[in-house]
């Protein structure tokens, strides 16, 4: 089993003296804006900004107020308390967003180094500023992680979507129970430390001091929060089933038209005996000298268009490097859980349920914990007696870093999946 603990380093770019006379005033980058679904929690800022993205607040309290719907719609999504959200994101990039040689999590929308996890951590989020408003693939602008804690920071489209997003992951982790529906400040903030949010030992002290110079200023904004949405809006029963089926397409595609959002999910820690097993960085014990094909290698084979990192990149170069190629698919033919039947139209070879070592593995969206619609693709290395079998994949551990993994898919799932032929296999 697994359970990922994320953590992130703190970048602490701010100036303790202003913190301790209550007079913050930084440059903020304003990029807000963007594609809203037509529904009752729609982000309405209350500042306009210009095309060119260069309006800059002259305070804290500006940026705040010019993004009051999104810190509303915080707490519902993820029942973190606005106050404490701004606190955090004060202590971990200082709203400086536009110091180059600091912090680079204002070119992500990143309120306060949210690391990337699955797709599906941001139903809300998603339903609310669009399929393209978060990208985990750990390739855009600020997500790059120097703190050498491993992992890449999640982006954001704009500083509403990095909001909401943010009170979103917390609620979906496991680590951080404490804070949410907390409607203390302070308590809210050292659940957060004791979930260890940041390696820094004394990240509480500088959360609370923080809280206590800054964070009281907006607590007329958790009363704002709570009285629209209650004092515990966040229930799990309440999240959006599937809700990438239910989004139209729109700019949130990657280059050549291939979706960033293939990643399977990785927390495979509520799974019972009998399903598909967890990821392993390593070749599971017992099919060790039971392998035929070569190990895997880490070059980049060329024609290999698919966006670095994603399930389909680690599919396309694995089959190269055994010598089966499968060309590169465009558009959403590319996506993994296409593979199946663009190949069939190109005249691959196409089976359903029946696996071969050396073929790939096609699973439809929601398949093998696949996110919707997309799907997922992976590399039969193994086929065991009973119908199950050993993948190597790419996408599923550190998403977007193309990191291969190893992964049992048992009989059920295979009978499901499609397996392609690649060319001279």
């Amino acid at each position: 089993m697994i359970k990922k603990k994320l953590v992130c380093g703190c970048f602490l770019f701010l100036l303790p003296f202003f913190l301790l006379v209550g007079s913050v005033f930084l440059t903020i980058l304003m990029i807000s804006g963007g594609s809203m679904s037509n529904n009752s929690d729609c982000i309405t800022p209350s500042m306009d900004n210009p095309a060119d993205g260069t309006t800059v607040p002259q305070s804290i309290d500006e940026f705040v107020k010019s993004h009051k719907d999104a810190y509303i719609l915080s707490w519902k999504a993820g029942g973190f308390l606005p106050s404490a959200s701004i606190a955090q994101t004060m202590v971990e990039n200082g709203f400086n967003f536009t110091n180059p040689s600091g912090t680079s999590f204002w070119q992500a929308h990143n309120m306060g180094g949210v690391k990337t996890s699955k797709i599906n951590d941001f139903p809300l989020t998603l339903a609310t500023f669009g399929r393209d408003s978060v990208d985990i693939t750990g390739t855009k602008a600020g997500t790059n992680v120097g703190d050498n804690t491993g992992g890449a920071y999640t982006w954001f489209k704009d500083y509403n979507a990095g909001i909401v997003g943010k009170a979103e992951f917390m609620a979906h982790q496991s680590l951080y129970t404490g804070a949410i529906n907390n409607t203390d400040g302070l308590g809210t903030l050292t659940a957060i430390y004791q979930g260890g949010w940041a390696t820094d030992p004394t990240y509480l002290m500088k959360l609370t001091t923080t809280y206590n110079n800054l964070g009281r200023k907006f607590q007329w904004l958790d009363q704002e929060a709570i009285q629209k949405y209650g004092a515990a809006p966040y229930k799990k029963r309440d999240e959006i089933p599937s809700i990438l089926d239910n989004l139209p397409k729109n700019n949130g595609e990657q280059a050549n038209g291939q979706s960033s959002n293939c990643v399977v999910v990785s927390d495979t820690s509520e799974q019972v005996t009998g399903e598909n097993s967890a990821p392993t960085l390593d070749v599971p014990a017992e099919y060790k000298g039971k392998l035929t094909l070569p190990p895997p290698d880490n070059k980049n084979y060329a024609g290999n268009s698919y966006p670095f990192g994603q399930c389909t990149w680690g599919a396309f170069n694995r089959m190269a490097q055994i010598g089966r190629p499968i060309e590169w698919f465009s558009g959403d033919g590319g996506n993994g859980g296409s593979w199946g039947a663009t190949a069939r139209t190109k005249g691959y070879t196409v089976v359903k349920g029946k696996p071969t070592v050396g073929w790939a593995a096609s699973f439809y969206g929601g398949l093998a914990g696949s996110t919707p619609p997309y799907g997922h693709i992976a590399v039969v290395e193994y086929v065991n007696p009973d119908g199950s079998m050993l993948v190597s994949e790419t996408n599923v551990v550190s998403s977007g870093s193309g990191t291969r993994s190893w992964r049992v898919i048992n009989k059920e799932t295979v009978a499901q999946t499609e397996f392609i032929q690649g060319k001279g296999g």
